[in-house]
């Protein structure tokens, strides 16, 4: 680290007396060395670090196509413009259990939200829009087009892409996502090490007796 006498040779102009705002800066831009230590912290205590390096995503996000809406799934190039389609339901697909059947045309499954779409299906219906007459569900003309209401794998992030890049101050949002991902540690750099001290003929530090003309000494601790 170079002295200051050293870098205040390097400033053109330089007068202690009377350095400007951006002159200051320049001078303690150069007394500073960026940090480099990296530590691994829990999700639980790194917010507000840096992040040491990328977070790369090790699953797609989502993990797989699934419903948006809690609903009926159907292949929907059997959606026409102006005629009402009416399926036959033939099950259930729930979050977090996939449903594996076979849906032939003119079929549909009952889908709950966040659920893996089937097979061969990729438009979901949301129950509001729908008549029920037993097992058959009719889905008026014109309330939806093919493709709607489905998720797709990766949509919000691919599987080995950067989810939060070095750098980064891990907000709250920024910790969700990483717990999102099935990661619970995080590499951060280490914390600054900073010193307060306070100076002045009028200051007393804590536990010194009361002098006219003088004040104790908060702001450091504030």
């Amino acid at each position: 680290m170079k002295t200051l006498d050293q870098i205040a040779s390097e400033l053109a102009g330089y007068d202690p007396q009377a350095l400007s705002a951006d002159g200051v800066n320049s001078f303690l831009t150069q007394l500073v060395e960026p940090v480099t230590d990296i530590e691994t912290s829990d999700i639980f205590n790194a917010l507000g670090r840096v992040l040491a390096t990328d977070i790369i995503s090790p699953i797609s996000v989502p993990p797989h196509d699934n419903s948006a809406m809690d609903g009926y799934a159907f292949d929907g190039a059997q959606l026409t413009a102006d005629t009402a389609l009416t399926l036959k339901i033939i099950g259930t697909a729930l979050a977090g259990k996939a449903w594996s059947g076979t849906v032939q045309p003119g079929e549909c499954v009952k889908i709950m939200t966040g659920a893996i779409m089937p097979a061969g299906l990729d438009t979901v219906v949301p129950q509001e829009f729908t008549r029920l007459n037993g097992d058959q569900l009719t889905i008026p003309a014109k309330v939806l087009q093919a493709g709607d209401n489905r998720r797709r794998l990766g949509e919000d992030l691919m599987q080995g892409q950067p989810a939060l890049q070095k750098g980064e101050m891990l907000s709250p949002a920024a910790l969700g996502l990483v717990a999102s991902l099935g990661i619970s540690t995080v590499p951060v750099l280490r914390r600054l090490k900073v010193a307060y001290f306070s100076t002045g003929d009028e200051i007393l530090s804590l536990g010194e007796p009361p002098r006219e003309g003088a004040v104790y000494d908060s702001n450091r601790y504030t």
